[in-house]
C-alpha cells in the first residue's frame, strides 16, 4: 500500500495522471490497483481535491512458483524491494529444464514466511547460473515499473581474466554481440546489437598470469562481459563457453565472474542508493592460494 498527502498545486489533475506523471506510476501497473481517496474507494478518472489523502493498494497477485527454502543472503530490504547476494551455481528463475531450486523459487518462500502469501518476485536483473553477486528484486508493480522505467541503474563486476593486461588504464569496448542461430555462445558481428563495456585493471597476480578487473556495463547484452573480455584476449578464468573452462586442482569449479556493485534511484525514496559487496569468497580464496 501506497499513501500520498495531496498538494493543492495538483487539483483538478486526474489521479491517473497524478499517479503517471508526479508519482512515477506505468500505466501498466496502474491496471492493478484500487484507488482510495479520503477512505473512499475511487475510479482513477477522478479529479484530485486541493489536499487530502490518496492510498494505493496493489491487487493481490499470485506465482507457480514453488517455494523452496533456501539461505538467502539479504544485502538490503525494504517494503518495495529486496536486494541478495546470489550464490554461484544457482540459477535466477526456473526454466524448462529446471523448475525449482532456483533463487526465485527461494523468494518466493522467503516471502511466504514473512507476509503469510505467494509473491511474484519480479527480478530487475539478472545474472548467469555461475555469476555471483547483487541481484534487486521489485516487491510491486510500482517499484518494478519504476526501476524499468525511471531509475538510473549502474552496475560493476569483478572478474578474474587469463593473462598479464598490461595497460593500468581503463579499456573501452564498444563491439556489436550477435547470437548467429541457435547457438549459445555469442560472437562479436556487425549484425549485432551495440554493446559497450569498459573494463578497469585493479590487480596483476604474475605467479598466476591472471588480472583481477572491474567491469562496467553499459548495456545489457546476453554474455556481455565474457564476450567483450574474450574480444581483447582475456577470458575469463573458468569459463566453460568461451575461456579454458574450470580446473578442479587450481580452485577453479566456476566462472570466475562477480556482480559487486550497484547503483540505482530508489523507487519510493526517489533517491540515489549504491550497494556494494566484497569479492567473492572463491574468487578470494583462488587469488591468495
Amino acid at each position: 500500500m501506497k499513501k500520498f498527502r495531496l498538494e493543492k498545486e495538483y487539483q483538478r489533475m486526474k489521479i491517473s495522471q497524478y499517479l503517471r506523471e508526479v508519482q512515477n506510476y506505468s500505466g501498466r501497473s496502474l491496471r492493478n490497483v484500487e484507488v482510495f481517496l479520503n477512505g473512499k474507494k475511487v475510479r482513477t478518472t477522478k479529479k484530485l481535491p486541493s489536499s487530502g489523502i490518496l492510498r494505493v493498494i496493489e491487487k493481490e497477485k499470485g506465482t507457480d512458483i514453488k517455494p523452496i527454502k533456501l539461505n538467502l543472503d539479504i544485502v538490503f530490504e525494504d517494503e518495495d524491494i529486496l536486494i541478495v547476494n546470489k550464490e554461484p551455481f544457482l540459477l535466477t528463475h526456473p526454466t524448462q529444464k529446471k523448475a525449482d531450486f532456483t533463487l526465485a523459487n527461494g523468494i518466493v518462500y522467503y516471502f511466504k514466511e514473512k507476509y503469510g502469501k505467494e509473491i511474484v518476485p519480479r527480478f530487475y536483473n539478472r545474472l548467469d547460473m555461475n555469476t555471483s553477486g547483487l541481484i534487486i528484486i521489485a516487491k510491486n508493480s510500482f517499484a518494478q515499473a519504476f526501476l524499468q522505467n525511471f531509475s538510473i541503474f549502474e552496475k560493476k563486476y569483478m572478474a578474474i581474466v587469463d593473462g598479464i593486461i598490461d595497460s593500468d588504464e581503463k579499456i573501452v569496448i564498444e563491439k556489436p554481440i550477435y547470437r548467429d542461430g541457435d547457438n549459445l555462445q555469442r560472437i562479436i558481428d556487425e549484425r549485432g546489437q551495440y554493446a559497450k563495456t569498459v573494463i578497469k585493471p585493479i590487480k596483476k597476480f604474475k605467479d598466476k598470469n591472471v588480472t583481477l578487473v572491474e567491469c562496467e556495463l553499459f548495456t545489457g547484452r546476453t554474455h556481455q562481459i565474457r564476450v567483450h573480455l574474450k574480444s581483447i584476449g582475456h577470458t575469463i578464468v573458468g569459463d566453460e563457453l568461451y575461456g579454458k573452462g574450470i580446473d578442479i586442482e587450481k580452485g577453479v569449479k566456476r566462472q570466475f565472474l562477480h556482480a559487486y556493485r550497484v547503483k540505482f534511484t530508489h523507487p519510493a525514496a526517489k533517491k540515489e542508493m549504491e550497494m556494494e559487496i566484497p569479492l567473492a569468497e572463491d574468487m578470494k580464496e583462488f587469488l591468495e592460494k
